[in-house]
């Protein structure tokens, strides 16, 4: 393309230092070599911006496949977590049950034991997600309220599930540490569980930790924000 481009500027050139032509003629052949010359450096820009919007929507679509599959995992991991709070607010309900005749019971302790004592944090896979943003790569998502959307997932709705469930353990790792000041054990190897849980002070944590239905709520909205971008990835490219 130089080189045509650089035959056309060099045969205006020549026209114009042709003393054989008239004015009239010269410039009739310097317009054409001009409009020519015009021409074939748009049509180079053109071709040229063509080929990089098309690596770039590539690129896009590779993005968001991956993020499909990333989302869909998330998904399970998100479900899991929230069913784990759901299941600790059940639990702490009931080691904070308010009764005057009311007394722990051993086997429902066991039963409730891995929601009192486990902890659940979300990791979300967000590698690919940071990488595509960090490149300045984003703004390609031609789909705006996808490109929104994507955002307000990583950006808006995932640090809330993460100050939540922050929030959440700092108030178990109270009672983890009342529990390991107070914890005995007696002649026969049993601990005194049930007497530990049943004071004052594990009664009150117990009831702060009885309450999860705000990040429980955060964990549904985030289930439904990444079911609606695996929906439009799926209309936007033709998946399933």
């Amino acid at each position: 393309m130089e080189n045509e481009i650089k035959d056309h500027v060099v045969k205006a050139y020549h026209t114009a230092k042709n003393p054989g032509l008239n004015f009239w003629h010269k410039a009739g052949e310097i317009a054409i070599e001009i409009l020519i010359i015009v021409f074939a450096v748009t049509l180079s820009i053109w071709v040229h911006d063509r080929s990089e919007y098309n690596h770039e929507q590539k690129d896009v679509k590779a993005f968001l496949t991956g993020l499909k599959k990333d989302l869909s995992s998330d998904i399970v991991q998100l479900q899991e977590d929230r069913d784990a709070y759901i299941g600790a607010g059940m639990a702490f309900k009931y080691v904070s049950k308010q009764s005057p005749d009311f007394k722990l019971n051993t086997d429902s302790i066991k039963k409730y034991q891995d929601y009192l004592f486990n902890g659940t944090e979300f990791i979300p896979n967000n590698g690919r997600y940071e990488g595509f943003k960090s490149s300045g790569k984003l703004g390609n998502v031609e789909d705006n309220e996808l490109q929104n959307d994507i955002t307000s997932f990583y950006q808006g709705i995932v640090p809330t599930i993460s100050a939540s469930a922050s929030s959440y353990s700092q108030r178990k790792q109270f009672l983890f540490e009342y529990l390991y000041k107070n914890i005995r054990r007696d002649a026969n190897g049993h601990i005194n569980l049930i007497s530990v849980l049943s004071t004052d002070e594990a009664h009150i944590i117990s009831l702060t930790l009885s309450s999860t239905e705000e990040i429980t709520a955060r964990y549904d909205r985030a289930i439904k924000k990444s079911k609606e971008i695996i929906r439009k990835i799926n209309v936007d490219y033709d998946l399933k």
